[in-house]
């Protein structure tokens, strides 16, 4: 990594760092929970993979929150890591304003007109 790096959730006791106070600037990136390093690899794709992992954790628990804006921000997260999840979809149908399911829908009709593209391109 050049220069600092850091990404984390607001709220999650994880993050993936690279060259920042908490890590050493040794050319490696970090993904920390609770302070301590849960991986340490020189390749982007393994550590970034493990931080994705722990998000996927975090907006699970999230979706049997109380709030129905925690739910639908975890469906959210969800949907970033997996744009076909079908739960995370249904949160935000159920839980969602008016914008975010359509918002949603737009989604995915841009998914779908991708894959018939993709699909004809194929062929």
């Amino acid at each position: 990594p050049h220069g600092r790096y850091r990404r984390g959730l607001q709220g999650a006791d994880f993050s993936l760092e690279a060259n920042t106070e908490s890590v050493p600037a040794d050319g490696r990136y970090y993904v920390l929970r609770g302070g301590e390093v849960v991986v340490a690899s020189e390749n982007f794709q393994e550590a970034i993979a493990e931080y994705n992992r722990l998000c996927r954790e975090f907006w699970l628990e999230r979706l049997d929150a109380d709030e129905p804006q925690v739910r639908v921000a975890a469906a959210w997260g969800l949907l970033g890591l997996d744009a076909g999840d079908k739960t995370a979809q249904a949160v935000i149908v159920k839980d969602g304003t008016p914008q975010e399911r359509k918002r949603l829908e737009q989604a995915q009709s841009r998914r779908r007109a991708l894959r018939t593209r993709a699909a004809a391109a194929a062929k």
